[in-house]
């Protein structure tokens, strides 16, 4: 019972982000779930790509763990490895899959694997441009827009959750959380129900607890 309330809950959370990316408004999801718009926006409004950002204090106060850091420097080595100009969704994709982790784990129980993401990032996101491109001044590859909204929203789900800290997990309900986005086509070539990985991600969060003594680095 507990089990199938936690799914319940997963599949609530991504009909209302469907619904929200639709131009549902707050009254009419209200009213699909059963509850008042009040009630609705308190319990979805924290997870939602359309709510407002964390407040200054907020990422003061936030974490990111030492995980979360090196699934973006994986993220950078693959976009690097693929001649990609910039860090984008997709290659977080691959850092999180790289990064042994809350996320690594829920995208292992769905059947994703490094190298069939990496050939579907390869033959989506093809350039005509060398294997090894010129880095930029500093020698680290630019982070792309989109992948710095990946980075803001994983900020609204850590603090939505009140988890305290910013993991991969977090980085990945962001890559899910964006229909249009790189990940998520990779993810679709792939096959993965998404449904069905945001289940195993909750399972994961549930089973892993917070993050050990040693692994969160200060924002």
């Amino acid at each position: 019972m507990a089990e199938l309330r936690r799914e319940v809950d997963v599949l609530e959370v991504e009909q209302v982000r469907q619904a929200l990316a639709a131009g549902w408004s707050w009254q009419r999801i209200g009213k699909a779930l059963g509850v008042s718009k009040q009630a609705a926006h308190r319990k979805h409004a924290p997870r939602s790509p359309r709510g407002p950002g964390p407040s200054a204090e907020q990422r003061q106060r936030l974490v990111i763990t030492g995980r979360a850091r090196r699934a973006v420097e994986h993220a950078r080595e693959e976009a690097q490895g693929l001649g990609h100009p910039a860090v984008e969704p997709q290659h977080l994709l691959l850092g999180l899959i790289r990064q042994q982790s809350v996320a690594s784990v829920a995208l292992r129980a769905v059947k994703v694997a490094l190298e069939a993401a990496r050939r579907e990032v390869r033959e989506l996101y093809a350039v005509d441009a060398p294997t090894d491109p010129p880095l930029p001044r500093g020698g680290r590859l630019p982070v792309s827009p989109a992948a710095r909204e990946c980075f803001e929203q994983s900020m609204r789900e850590a603090v939505g959750r009140r988890d305290g800290h910013l993991g991969p997990e977090h980085l990945l309900l962001a890559l899910i959380g964006d229909r249009e986005g790189g990940a998520m086509h990779v993810l679709t070539r792939l096959g993965v129900p998404i449904g069905r990985l945001s289940a195993a991600l909750e399972r994961a969060f549930a089973e892993a607890g917070p993050p050990q003594p040693g692994d969160p680095t200060p924002a």
